[in-house]
């Protein structure tokens, strides 16, 4: 049996949450997905941030981040998955840059960040601009 798309957004949710609390921080889980948020996080020093985690596979739109109606905002962080692959890729992005590097579409309500496999110039100058947002999970655990 195909793992379908929701299912693969799920194990994405779940992988960044484990990692989390790993860290020492602690998600809680909205009861509705309002705006965009998967969760809240508790960092280790107290403070609260919000987070959007964005799941794709190779080999279909590895490191295509589509997030709708983005309202970028400094306690807001885009979490960007590669999965699939030997080593999951991460990506942790405040929105404010989330929204800085992507490309507007569909009259501005969708933001397209890519962050490929590197296999096209245009990506992989995009890779090395945010080469400090890779594995960036200090900026969730605090």
């Amino acid at each position: 049996m195909e793992i379908g798309t929701s299912e693969k957004g799920k194990l994405g949710e779940l992988y960044v949450f484990s990692k989390l609390i790993e860290n020492g921080a602690m998600p809680f889980l909205p009861i509705a997905d309002i705006r965009g948020v998967d969760a809240v996080v508790r960092k280790k020093d107290g403070s609260y941030i919000e987070i959007q985690v964005k799941s794709t596979w190779p080999p279909d739109q590895a490191g295509y981040f589509n997030v709708h109606d983005l309202i970028s905002r400094d306690s807001l962080y885009i979490v960007g998955l590669i999965m699939g692959l030997e080593k999951t890729e991460t990506w942790v992005l405040p929105s404010k840059e989330f929204q800085k590097y992507s490309t507007q579409r569909e009259k501005g309500t969708v933001y397209l960040l890519s962050l490929g496999l590197g296999v096209t110039q245009s990506e992989k100058s995009r890779r090395e601009k945010l080469i400090e947002y890779r594995e960036a999970w200090h900026l969730l655990t605090g």
